[in-house]
């Protein structure tokens, strides 16, 4: 957890390190890397749910190397549009209830910071304000504190990180 702190103030740094005209440079590595801060956070707690023990660094670095980018994007719509009503297959099944307020909202910046680190890295044409890249770096600091504010054993929470690594091969028969 970490790299996952170090990356988000580093996100800071880079959105306020020209003090009256940022570059675009910096704003936009500020979002990429406060995307890839949420990123390794999650990382970090499903390898950790994974795998146990201080010896076990390496083992937890495979199963790390095992989270898909897309696949957690599918899994962080699934939960922060989740409807009672209709919830998705693949997480209703060991979902016993809809997700709380602060899994969707770690949830939803996930999918909103993935977006936005997709604008910042490939679309040449976006231009980053500060207050932009200010909002959004709020963002994941929000969904950081909700994330840490979640009980470590709650049922909701060890499914959400399961599906970190998992989601993708949860619908396979």
């Amino acid at each position: 957890m970490a790299l996952a702190r170090d990356l988000l103030s580093q996100a800071r740094q880079l959105a306020y390190r020209e003090p009256k005209r940022p570059k675009q440079a910096s704003l936009r590595r500020a979002v990429s890397t406060a995307y890839y801060a949420l990123f390794h956070l999650l990382v970090d707690a499903a390898a950790r749910e994974v795998v146990s023990g201080n010896d076990a660094e390496a083992l937890r670095g495979r199963v790390a190397r095992a989270c898909d980018h897309n696949s957690m994007k599918k899994l962080c719509h699934a939960v922060a549009n989740w409807d009672a009503r209709q919830p998705p297959q693949a997480l209703a099944e060991v979902m016993t209830h809809p997700p709380s307020d602060a899994l969707r909202q770690v949830a939803r910046a996930f999918a909103d910071l993935q977006q936005a680190r997709h604008e910042a890295d490939y679309d040449l044409n976006r231009r980053f304000s500060r207050d932009h890249v200010g909002e959004l770096l709020g963002k994941a600091e929000r969904a950081f504190s909700a994330f840490e504010g979640l009980d470590r054993r709650a049922w909701e929470r060890r499914v959400f990180v399961l599906g970190v690594v998992f989601h993708g091969r949860w619908n396979r028969a």
